[in-house]
C-alpha cells in the first residue's frame, strides 16, 4: 500500500498501488482502452464474494490487457448461486476468440446452468447426469441464437460448473465438476496445487481445437472431488490456468497468498487477481471456494 498525498490537517488516505508484477514485466498496460462497440459488452472486471457456514467465497473477472488495448469486450464470465441450504453451484465460461458473439454465449451459459441444475440433479449417474446437463445448456444457447436470428456457432464458449454438497450438520463436502474445453479446476491442499481432470496432471492446458458449446455436448468430463477442511477450490479460465501451469513462479505467488489462514477481503482478492505477467494477456476468470 502507499500513502496518498493529503492535505496536513486532513487524516491520512491509504491508496492502492498498481496489480503486482510476477516475473518480467507485461509490454502492454492494464488501463482500459476505448469501450467496446460490440453488442451488449460486459463491463470491465467483475468482483463477487460470499461467506456460508464452513465455506468462504471469492470471484473475480478481469479483461485482459490485450481486450483492453484493442477495446474489445471481455468473453469470460462466471456465476454462483445457494441452490438450498446444503447445495451450491458455480460456473466459469470462456467464449472463444475467435467468435464475435462469444461473450454473450459465455454468459448465457452460466445463467443456463442454473436453469438446468433440476434435471442434472434428478439423475443417480453422474455420467448420465452430466451428458443431459451439457445437452440442456445447448439447447438454450440453440434457442437463444434462433430467436435473435444469428448463428449459434457465434455464441462458442467453454464452460466448467461445480455442484458442491456442503451442509452444517455433515463433516463432508463433495463436489461434482463437470466440463467442455479447457477451462480448470484445481485443489489447493497444504500449499500445493492439485488438478482436479486428470489430463492437467501430464499436459499444459493449451489447445488448437478447444470443444466448445453449444456443438461440444459429445465432449463432456465430469470427477468427483471431496474438500478437506483447510482446502480451496479453483475454478478458472485458460487466461489464470496458463500462466500457473507455464510459469512457476505465478502458481507459487497465488498458493502463497491463497493458502494463508484466512481467506483476503474482497479487495485484497481483486489486488492478488489481477496480477500482471509477460505474455499472458487474455481475460482471466476465478472462482475460489475455502473450506474453513
Amino acid at each position: 500500500m502507499r500513502w496518498l498525498q493529503q492535505n496536513p490537517t486532513d487524516e491520512p488516505v491509504l491508496g492502492i498501488p498498481e496489480p503486482p508484477v510476477i516475473g518480467r514485466r507485461p509490454m502492454l498496460g492494464s488501463l482500459p482502452g476505448p469501450p467496446s462497440t460490440v453488442r451488449e459488452s460486459p463491463p470491465d472486471s467483475v468482483l463477487d464474494g460470499a461467506t456460508l457456514p464452513g465455506l468462504v467465497m471469492r470471484a473475480a473477472s478481469v479483461r485482459g490487457d490485450a481486450h483492453r488495448y484493442y477495446g474489445t469486450p471481455r468473453q469470460d464470465s462466471m456465476g454462483f448461486w445457494k441452490v438450498d441450504e446444503s447445495r451450491l453451484l458455480a460456473c466459469v465460461a470462456d467464449g472463444l476468440g475467435s467468435k464475435e458473439m462469444s461473450h454473450l454465449g459465455s454468459a448465457a451459459a452460466c445463467k443456463a446452468a442454473y436453469g438446468n441444475l433440476t434435471d442434472f440433479l434428478e439423475h443417480a449417474d453422474i455420467a448420465t447426469a452430466a451428458e443431459y446437463f451439457a445437452e440442456n445448456i445447448a439447447d438454450d444457447l440453440y434457442g437463444w441464437a434462433d430467436k435473435g436470428g444469428f448463428p449459434a456457432d457465434s455464441l462458442s464458449t467453454t464452460f466448467l460448473a461445480a455442484v458442491i454438497d456442503h451442509g452444517e450438520e455433515t463433516s463432508m463436502t463433495r463436489v461434482r465438476l463437470i466440463r467442455i474445453g479447457d477451462s480448470a479446476a484445481m485443489l489447493l491442499r497444504k500449499g500445493a496445487w492439485v488438478s482436479c481432470f486428470p489430463e492437467e496432471e501430464t499436459q499444459e492446458i493449451s489447445s488448437s481445437a478447444t470443444h466448445a458449446l453449444p456443438g461440444g455436448t459429445g465432449q463432456v468430463e465430469v470427477v468427483v472431488h471431496d474438500l478437506e477442511p483447510g482446502d480451496m477450490l479453483l475454478l478458472c479460465t485458460d487466461g489464470l490456468a496458463k500462466p500457473m501451469t507455464q510459469n512457476k513462479e505465478v502458481g507459487d505467488r497465488l498458493s502463497l497468498w491463497w493458502s494463508r489462514a484466512e481467506p483476503p477481503s474482497l479487495p485484497e482478492f481483486f489486488w492478488q487477481f489481477s496480477f500482471r505477467a509477460k505474455s499472458y494477456d487474455d481475460d482471466r476468470t476465478a472462482i475460489c471456494v475455502w473450506r474453513v
